[in-house]
């Protein structure tokens, strides 16, 4: 494996966030097309880490290709959600993933 980016060391407090005292975030947003590490391989760090794997975890990316989204949910993703590609809809769509997570429960934080 190559270069790790910088959201996963955070997450999993290596390299340069070793220090990190912070609690892990309630909830990860994560897009498929990253420059290290495709969003695949970070959802498999994410769920295979005891601290971090009830951390729920949206997908939002471009491509709604059944197969696609089968493999995130196989992974363990907890919600798949298509980037809507006009501005007003992606903000309406963001507004909608705001107000559904603000009536669901999630698990503490890890420390």
């Amino acid at each position: 494996m190559g270069k790790t980016p910088k959201a996963v060391d955070f997450l999993l407090k290596k390299g340069a966030y070793s220090s990190n005292t912070q609690p892990a975030p309630p909830l990860i947003l994560l897009d498929l097309n990253l420059p290290e590490l495709d969003g695949y391989q970070v959802l498999k760090i994410i769920k295979s880490e005891e601290r971090l794997k009830s951390i729920p975890v949206v997908v939002l990316t471009t491509t709604d290709n059944p197969h696609e989204v089968a493999k995130c949910y196989e992974l363990g993703c907890n919600v798949y959600i298509t980037k809507p590609v006009n501005y007003e809809s992606f903000a309406n769509a963001i507004r909608q993933l705001g107000l559904f997570f603000s009536v669901i429960q999630v698990p503490p934080a890890a420390t």
